[in-house]
């Protein structure tokens, strides 16, 4: 939603972080990239590029990323500048259990946890979902929060009441859902 804070506390790379300040700054996708249009004859690249300008409004922070992996925290951050939105985004080094709200109004905390594709014994991470859980219904009573798994008993182990998930969606051969709580 537009203006609203997120986080996410397992943040990787920054994907949702970087996406939600794209979104609430008005950015467009495939503001960086090149199209074949622009090497048409009439092509104005002066108008193209006062329509892809982007000037940051400093402090106007959206999205707070954390990951207790310091290689990712450092490749967000490297991603965010990348993308100019340095601004708009904080990432910092910290297990979940350590994940709070980065002020007093609600968002939404989004979070892609492992679900075993990689790992292999999905019984290890029983323990994790069930953690983040218990850190969500502690510090972030009143928030939206969105969880991606391919297993629905990972979803339960964090105690969060859902919705109905959506539908499965296919990544990279890894049939994954989206599980939101109503609020």
């Amino acid at each position: 939603r537009p203006g609203e804070t997120v986080v996410d506390p397992m943040c990787g790379s920054g994907t949702f972080v970087l996406e939600a300040a794209d979104r609430t700054a008005g950015l467009l996708p495939g503001r960086v990239r090149d199209f074949a249009f622009e090497k048409l004859a009439s092509f104005d690249a002066e108008a193209w590029g006062e329509m892809r300008r982007f000037d940051p409004v400093e402090g106007a922070l959206m999205g707070y990323g954390s990951d207790r992996d310091q290689g990712a925290v450092q490749r967000a951050t490297a991603n965010a500048e990348r993308a100019g939105l340095q601004s708009l985004c904080r990432f910092r080094t910290a297990p979940v259990s350590e994940a709070a709200p980065p002020g007093d109004t609600p968002g939404l905390l989004i979070v892609n946890p492992p679900y075993g594709a990689r790992i292999g014994n999905k019984k290890l991470l029983y323990g994790l979902y069930a953690a983040l859980g218990e850190t969500i219904r502690r510090r972030f009573s009143g928030w939206r929060v969105g969880l991606i798994t391919s297993e629905a008993g990972l979803a339960r182990a964090t105690g969060l009441d859902f919705a109905p998930p959506g539908p499965f969606v296919d990544h990279g051969g890894v049939k994954i859902r989206l599980y939101q709580t109503e609020q």
